[in-house]
C-alpha cells in the first residue's frame, strides 16, 4: 500500500517536487531497484511462464543501455508489524477464491448468464496475482549469471534502498511505493522504461509542505502505512492538517485527540527511521559468461533473438 493519500498530497502541495527528466540525465548512475512489486506487475501484464524473467531482462537492457547500473533489491522478512497488513491482504485474496468456487458451481440458466459468470471469473482471476520463492530465487540466478548486482533485503526492501541511498552507494531508488520516501529516499523514480522519468525529489517536497523530516514521518505514519492500523475518521487530509498544527504525534495525543489503542506510532517511528545495517560492498558488474548465459536463458524459453540482443548489451 505505501502510504495511504501521499501521492495525492504532493500533486497538491509539491508539484515542483516531480520532474519529467530525459533519460540521459541519469547516464553514469547507479539506481537501486525495489523489487517487492515489480515481479507482481510482470505477472500482471503476461501470464506466460518466464515473465518474471522476461520482465528483469528488459529493465536491465534498459539500464545498461542507458549507461546506468541498476542494483535489484529483493524483499528479506517483513517486520512484525507487517502482519496485519498481509493478513488483511491474505483474507482479501480469500474472498476472491471463495466467490470463484462459488461462480465455478453455479448453473447457468441462459447463454447470457453464462457469459457473465465467465467474464466475472475471468475479472476475478486477473486480480491473483502470485509470486512463489522459486520465481525470485530464478531472478536471481538470472541476475547471477548476468553479472548484475542484486542483494536480498534484511526486510523490506525500499527500505533498504533508503539505506543505500543515504550511504551513496546508490543514487537513486527506482519504486512505486510511496513509502520510499518515509524510509527518507532523496531521489525516487517512478518504475518505468521510457525515455521519460518521473522523479520526485524529497528536499523540495518537504520544503513546499513547510515540515521537517521527523514531522513529514509523523504525517505519514498518521496518514495510514503498513505497520499500523489506521485510525478510523483520520485520513490523509485531516493527518496533513494535524501535523502542520501540532508538528508530532505526541503534541496531537496532549491536545485531547484520540488515537486507537492499537494504532503504534512509536513501532512504526522505529521502522521508518532506524537503520541497523552493515554496508555492503560496492556495486559493480561481473564478468558474464556467455554460454552460461545463454544456456540458462534457453532453458527458461527466452526468444533466440531476445537471448542474441541482451547478451550483446553485456558483452
Amino acid at each position: 500500500m505505501g502510504i495511504r493519500g501521499l501521492n495525492a498530497l504532493i500533486k497538491k502541495h509539491s508539484p515542483e517536487s516531480i520532474t519529467q527528466n530525459d533519460i540521459r540525465k541519469y547516464y553514469g548512475t547507479i539506481v537501486a531497484i525495489d523489487c517487492s512489486i515489480l515481479l507482481y506487475k510482470f505477472k500482471y501484464a503476461c501470464k506466460a511462464e518466464n515473465s518474471h524473467l522476461v520482465g528483469i531482462a528488459n529493465r536491465v537492457k534498459f539500464y545498461v543501455m542507458n549507461g546506468i547500473l541498476p542494483v535489484f533489491i529483493f524483499d528479506g522478512v517483513p517486520p512484525e508489524a507487517k502482519n496485519i497488513t498481509l493478513e488483511k491482504r491474505q483474507a482479501i485474496k480469500q474472498k476472491i477464491y471463495t466467490r470463484l468456487d462459488e461462480l465455478k458451481e453455479k448453473v447457468p440458466r441462459s447463454e447470457e448468464e453464462e457469459n457473465e459468470i465467465n467474464n466475472e471469473i475471468e475479472k476475478l482471476q486477473s486480480q491473483i496475482i502470485i509470486v512463489k520463492k522459486y520465481h525470485v530465487d530464478q531472478c536471481k540466478e538470472f541476475l547471477e549469471k548476468s553479472g548484475i548486482p542484486y542483494f536480498t533485503a534484511p526486510n523490506d526492501a525500499e527500505k533498504y534502498c533508503a539505506f543505500l541511498q543515504k550511504n551513496n552507494l546508490v543514487n537513486y531508488t527506482v519504486t512505486d511505493d510511496s513509502d520510499a520516501l518515509t524510509f527518507g529516499c532523496s531521489h525516487v523514480l517512478k518504475t518505468s522504461i521510457n525515455k521519460q522519468i518521473t522523479e520526485i525529489n524529497l528536499e523540495k517536497l518537504l520544503l513546499d509542505i513547510d515540515m521537517s523530516i521527523d514531522n513529514f514521518v509523523d504525517y505519514c505514519i498518521l496518514s495510514g502505512c503498513d505497520y499500523t492500523e489506521s485510525i478510523p475518521q483520520i485520513g490523509p487530509i485531516t493527518a496533513y492538517n494535524l501535523i502542520k498544527k501540532y508538528k508530532c504525534i505526541e503534541n496531537i495525543v496532549s491536545n485531547g485527540i484520540k488515537l486507537t489503542d492499537n494504532f503504534n506510532y512509536d513501532v512504526c517511528r522505529d521502522i521508518f527511521t532506524t537503520f541497523d545495517y552493515e554496508l555492503p560492498e560496492p556495486f559493480s558488474m561481473k564478468k558474464t559468461d556467455k554460454n552460461i548465459l545463454m544456456e540458462f536463458m534457453n532453458t527458461y524459453n527466452f526468444r533466440d533473438n531476445v537471448i542474441s540482443k541482451f547478451i550483446k548489451i553485456l558483452i
